[in-house]
């Protein structure tokens, strides 16, 4: 049960941490609201739209920045 409760933890740090450097892109940030971020396993899941390619691209370089080195799913839709 505390392994579970430190794991969920960590990914709810993770995810404060990308969102944090999500927020301070000043592209990405009129964008966030049609962006969901969850942890599936190890990996990061980018769901939601982004009205184009350029800042659907964007988002990986920013949460490299936010010290996510694990792969990041991008399953962003452009809308």
């Amino acid at each position: 049960m505390a392994l579970t409760e430190t794991i969920q933890q960590q990914n709810q740090h993770t995810i404060e941490r990308i969102d944090t450097v999500l927020q301070a892109n000043p592209d990405l940030l009129d964008h966030l609201d049609d962006l969901e971020i969850s942890m599936e396993g190890s990996r990061i899941v980018l769901r939601g739209h982004m009205p184009t390619v350029a800042l659907k691209q964007a988002l990986v370089p920013a949460i490299r920045q936010a010290g996510v080195l694990g792969q990041v799913c991008n399953c962003v839709e452009i809308a």
